[in-house]
């Protein structure tokens, strides 16, 4: 059971539906505080004094702001809270778009009453837990990190993930920049692979419509090799409250850094050899090379 009773906020501008969600969700124990108008409800959210909510139910179809007006403004006055939404409308498009714009959940109507409710306790409590993480890890002051992988068992986006996780408790990014981030962090991770120990050149990319791609050709070679797949790639993090830095390392041959240089303002991303390292230097705050070429170095600065 959840030990607070759950703060859930309740838009719909049905009376019926409006009564029986809020008797069944309060016979659960919940604190519901239930509108028949959207704006009423996004008032009372905004209002310093109100109780710190734990999940938004709304209707999508009603006068004046609709669902996906709430959902929009929810987002952006408290990106973390869950909103679940009720339709009339069997749309798969209607579906989509509220997946599109971060519902947690989609309830038609006729609602299955006993499927809202298992959901939204489901909701509430991932929500109080991740809240309590981000809150734990602002006393965090510093953490290192080590992984090595070989190059046939090195899963990017799973990294780029562990590599991020901290950012935002720890004030360098916000939920805002956090996915551009991560993109630098998935080209330097690629370069090293596959650049680095797979020795591909860029040269060799295809255009998209071609059906043999020499570049993915030679990759499926490279990765069967053991010269090549049994190659490491090294990764180090190293974060304290004022500096975040990872260091990536391959056994490849390196490259020329000197061939390298930030993007100047106005200047061209299409006239620099590949977007891996164009994107990086946009993104990182300091990008830092060995003299042989074959390790990066990426900083953040704390904000």
């Amino acid at each position: 059971m959840i030990p607070r009773a759950a703060q859930i906020l309740l838009i719909d501008d049905d009376p019926a539906v409006l009564d029986m969600v809020h008797s069944a969700l309060a016979h659960y124990g919940m604190e519901v505080h239930a509108y028949p108008e959207a704006i009423q409800a996004l008032e009372l959210l905004q209002n310093p004094s109100a109780p710190e909510f734990d999940l938004v139910i709304t209707d999508i179809n009603m006068d004046g702001l609709d669902g996906f007006d709430v959902i929009r403004q929810v987002k952006e006055l408290q990106p973390r809270l869950p909103v679940v939404l009720m339709t009339g409308q069997s749309s798969v498009d209607y579906a989509v778009r509220a997946m599109h714009m971060g519902a947690s959940d989609l309830y038609m109507k006729p609602i299955a009453i006993q499927d809202l409710v298992r959901s939204v306790f489901h909701l509430v409590e991932r929500h109080r837990d991740l809240r309590l993480a981000d809150d734990g890890l602002r006393g965090l002051v510093n953490e290192r990190r080590h992984f090595l992988f070989r190059s046939d068992e090195l899963d990017v986006p799973s990294l780029v993930s562990h590599l991020t996780d901290r950012l935002v408790p720890m004030g360098f990014a916000s939920t805002s920049n956090l996915d551009v981030i991560g993109m630098a962090l998935h080209e330097a991770l690629v370069n090293a692979l596959e650049h680095g120990n797979l020795e591909l050149e860029s040269a060799l990319k295809g255009d998209l419509f071609v059906q043999e791609d020499p570049y993915s050709k030679l990759r499926e070679v490279r990765m069967a090799d053991p010269v090549y797949a049994g190659r490491l790639i090294e990764v180090r993090l190293a974060m304290d409250t004022e500096r975040f830095e990872v260091e990536i390392s391959d056994e490849g041959p390196g490259f020329d850094t000197t061939l390298t240089s930030p993007l100047a303002k106005g200047s061209d991303m299409g006239s620099h050899c590949g977007r891996g390292l164009p994107m990086i230097f946009l993104v990182m705050d300091e990008v830092h090379f060995n003299d042989k070429g074959n390790q990066i170095r990426l900083v953040l600065r704390r904000k």
